[in-house]
């Protein structure tokens, strides 16, 4: 597989940490929160295939997370100089599950955020009922009633960031100034339609192989997600600490999906003393 040469933002200095965005297809801007972390590490914040500075694939199909995998390897490989920790959100968490099972010489520490564990059915199911249960709250009502009006499809791309906006009080907790503010940033932020509907029809179904990468992953991992996150909650965080018994998983209370926009600052503690306390390398323990 020929990896894509992919772009990243690069900004602060110490400990390389490399960030995988999730959506996918939406503008790795939409994750810039991570670059708080800039100031006791290097952050490099990929622009996945076909996002942000980076080219899209040839052909609208080329969207899997091997094909993810293989870029972000490519990445690694030329532009750091030792093992680095990685982070992914939600869809980039398992971009990076998978690097780190198939190049563990690359990654010294993992951080999975807002990473779903299994999707399909059962996380269909579970989401609707989080989302019905908060169908109460206006901005949620709203958030709803647009999806429900949208159907099973997505709208034109030009189209597509302001209808994600419309949808986001669905994936934070309920909304504050700085939500909102971030809201606005995302309606004016472009958004790949090919990635985000291949991920809907072939992906989603088979989100469980994340589990079988994570049991070959032989550094220490992070696992962090809201409690009213529908997608990649209490219940994806307890399945991924059972694969694999390096995984230390933390709830965050009132944090959604999209828990950088929610807790950005309890993930940045808690990411700093993951990283500090594992500077050494992999361990075997």
């Amino acid at each position: 597989m020929t990896a894509l040469p992919i772009s990243a933002t690069r900004r602060g200095r110490g400990p390389l940490l490399v960030c995988h965005p999730g959506g996918p297809g939406m503008h790795p801007d939409y994750f810039d929160a991570v670059f708080d972390l800039a100031g006791a590490h290097e952050v490099a914040l990929l622009h996945p295939r076909g996002t942000g500075n980076s080219p899209r694939p040839s052909t609208p199909d080329d969207y899997t997370i091997d094909a993810y995998a293989h870029d972000t390897v490519a990445w690694i490989a030329n532009s750091a100089t030792e093992p680095t920790f990685l982070l992914g959100h939600s869809h980039g968490g398992l971009v990076a599950a998978r690097v780190a099972a198939i190049r563990p010489d690359l990654v010294r520490g993992l951080i999975l955020l807002g990473t779903p564990a299994y999707g399909g059915d059962r996380a269909e199911t579970e989401a609707k009922a989080l989302q019905n249960a908060r169908a109460g709250e206006p901005a949620c009502a709203a958030a709803l009633a647009r999806l429900e009006a949208e159907g099973d499809g997505y709208p034109p791309e030009p189209e597509l960031g302001r209808f994600l906006a419309e949808v986001i009080p669905l994936w934070v907790a309920p909304l504050t100034g700085h939500s909102l503010a971030w809201q606005a940033r995302v309606a004016q932020q472009p958004v790949n339609r090919d990635a985000l509907r291949y991920f809907g029809d072939v992906v989603f179904a088979d989100l469980g192989q994340v589990t079988e990468d994570l049991a070959r992953v032989t550094c220490p991992v992070l696992a962090i997600g809201g409690d009213l996150d529908g997608w990649a909650g209490p219940s994806h965080l307890a399945l991924l600490r059972r694969c694999n018994p390096r995984v230390l998983a933390h709830t965050l209370p009132d944090s959604g999906h999209m828990c950088h926009v929610d807790a950005m600052d309890r993930i940045t503690g808690l990411v700093t003393d993951f990283v500090q306390d594992n500077e050494k390398g992999n361990t075997d323990t």
